[in-house]
């Protein structure tokens, strides 16, 4: 009878660190875009943004080293500098713009690295639907159409591209598929359906 009484005791702890697995898995969940806050973390995005200054003179004598354009290795560091400006003060639209204007400069540090057509064009794309998020506060539905419309523009050039490995074409069409999927959002210019079209959108690209 005392080992059965054991044995309930230890089935009902089993149960009880099931339901507390079951809470934690379900709390994970929750952090989707309709159940998260908007709150941004700007002490962490400082902290960040003041630590990578200490690896920006090494990156800047690395991009010279490839004989990558100086006023744009320039620029970019021009350009870090107001974003920092930007996080300061807490402004979150500026600073999307800011991020915006420094990934600009990726692409052209990529072709002058020699990186492939495939990773360029990733980049890229990115970017364009970047600069489309970043306009999602204001609302200009019409700008934001127009990102999308030129990141899916760039991002077509793959689906003809002989260089990409075949391993990677299902992820490829099915990138291509979500970025027409993310215009339809901005078709009913619903930022939630955006967010959730957006984030998943950047995964697949991840993970390309």
């Amino acid at each position: 009878m005392h080992h059965g009484g054991n044995s309930s005791e230890s089935g009902e702890k089993s149960s009880s660190e099931e339901n507390q697995e079951s809470k934690k898995k379900f709390g994970m969940k929750q952090n989707g875009v309709l159940t998260n806050s908007d709150e941004i973390n700007w002490n962490s995005l400082k902290s960040e943004i003041e630590n990578l200054y200490l690896s920006l003179p090494t990156i800047t004598m690395e991009l010279y080293q490839l004989n990558v354009n100086q006023e744009d290795v320039l620029g970019f560091n021009t350009e870090y500098d107001k974003l920092t400006a930007m996080v300061k003060v807490e402004k979150k639209e500026e600073t999307l713009l800011q991020l915006t204007k420094l990934y600009d400069y990726l692409p052209k540090f990529l072709r002058g690295t020699g990186q492939d057509e495939l990773y360029i064009t990733l980049v890229e794309t990115k970017n364009n639907v970047l600069k489309a998020y970043s306009k999602l506060d204001s609302q200009n539905w019409q700008e934001i159409s127009n990102d999308v419309k030129n990141g899916i523009d760039s991002y077509s050039r793959l689906l003809t591209s002989t260089e990409v490995d075949s391993s990677k074409q299902y992820n490829v069409s099915k990138t291509y598929i979500m970025l027409n999927e993310l215009q339809k959002a901005v078709t009913i210019q619903d930022s939630s359906v955006f967010l959730i079209k957006y984030k998943n959108l950047i995964e697949e690209i991840n993970n390309i």
